[in-house]
């Protein structure tokens, strides 16, 4: 590797363009530096910069550094078949080129093609034992093939010789989470904040994490971290509000949501907080609890969860006469499923507001959609489905 390759792998890019600058002004020829500038013009995205460079790079002839280089713009391009076989131009040349094999086994998983991707990568690491990217790269796709015991050992070898490599923290607390190996993911995002602590994507996932665990304490530690390090972060801020209503402070989960507001900081995930802050209180400002949900509506257009929600709490709002707020509640939940027509969640409590309203076959017809979907058996929402269906059933 020469000493402007050097300086791009250290991540000195102002340094090797410096660098490389100073080479050309003294032989515009320059092969070395010239494709130091293609790279580094690849990374701004600067395309046609990058192409004019390397051109100049290869009237010299090619090589397997300008082949590569070649290969990357091919990909950005989104000519994966050029890409692909630039790869194994150079591998011809050089069989043993780890970034070859590397940028290979790439373009093969982005043409499906997974066993040879698998065998390309491979090839990298062993190549280049060191480099956390290619490890990492194949432990992604080991999980993507169903290889989950290779794929996790993979991405625990990226951690051991990379701690501060953040993606494989990620990758394997996703995998062991969709085998509900939650206590396990909790683990793994744990240790990520160890070595990177405050890390906020790593804090994001281990609140996710802990309240899949019903871990309150741990899920409010990570959000209160989070918050406190985006403090004009809406998701954030509502996600600790949400957590503050689990633990039972609705005054402070209040203020969180009222303090966002005065700052001109909404989303329909803080109005939702908002709401059942509203709700919460004795007695209950249902109002209010209406009009903040209205607004969450207004903020996300194609968000269905505060239309549900609305819908919800309209059906249960108490009234004289006991159906008052009924037909509003049944336009608000049509409303939630034209947004998401494919969550159970709506469709089952509108199924519940038609059986109300004495609509059977309607509600018959809803329930038996919401049981038809992937649901798991032991949720309170496929439990909820089937007593509805029994109870229509007698009707």
């Amino acid at each position: 590797m020469n000493s402007l390759e050097s300086l791009l792998a250290a991540g000195q890019l102002a340094q090797a363009k410096a660098e490389a600058d100073k080479l050309l002004a003294a032989n515009p020829a320059h092969r070395e530096a010239l494709v130091v500038l293609t790279k580094l013009a690849l990374v701004e995205g600067k395309l046609p910069q990058a192409e004019a460079l390397l051109a100049k790079a290869e009237a010299q002839g090619p090589t397997p550094e300008t082949g590569l280089v070649r290969a990357n713009i091919a990909a950005q391009k989104g000519q994966l078949d050029v890409a692909l076989q630039a790869y194994q131009d150079v591998l011809a040349k050089d069989p043993n080129r780890a970034e070859a094999h590397f940028g290979r086994g790439m373009m093969l998983i982005k043409q499906d093609q997974t066993p040879q991707a698998l065998e390309a990568l491979t090839q990298a690491v062993k190549l280049q034992p060191q480099q956390a990217v290619f490890r990492f790269r194949l432990g992604q796709v080991q999980l993507e093939a169903g290889r989950t015991d290779e794929g996790l050992a993979s991405l625990r070898a990226v951690v051991a010789q990379a701690p501060r490599f953040v993606p494989a923290y990620l990758a394997a607390s996703h995998a062991l989470s969709a085998q509900d190996a939650y206590v396990e993911a909790r683990a793994v995002l744990e240790q990520g904040l160890q070595a990177v602590p405050y890390q906020p994507r790593l804090l994001a996932s281990l609140t996710v994490v802990s309240m899949a665990l019903r871990d309150l304490r741990t899920s409010y530690q990570a959000a209160s971290a989070l918050a406190a390090q985006r403090p004009k972060d809406a998701d954030a801020q509502a996600n600790l509000a949400q957590l503050m209503l689990a633990r039972g402070q609705v005054e402070q989960a209040k203020y969180v949501c009222q303090s966002m507001a005065s700052q001109g900081v909404a989303s329909e995930s803080l109005k939702m907080a908002e709401a059942t802050c509203y709700e919460s209180q004795e007695p209950p400002a249902y109002d209010k609890a209406v009009a903040a949900y209205e607004q969450g509506m207004g903020l996300s257009p194609d968000g269905w969860r505060a239309a549900n929600n609305l819908g919800q709490l309209l059906l249960r709002i108490p009234a004289e006469p006991a159906d008052k707020h009924l037909p509003r509640a049944v336009t608000v939940l049509e409303e939630a499923t034209r947004r998401a027509p494919e969550r159970p969640e709506p469709l089952l409590n509108l199924a519940l507001a038609h059986a109300r309203q004495g609509k059977d076959a309607k509600a018959k017809e809803l329930v038996q959609k919401v049981l038809a979907m992937p649901l798991a058996e032991d949720t309170d929402l496929h439990h909820e489905a089937v007593r509805l269906s029994k109870t229509l059933a007698k009707a």
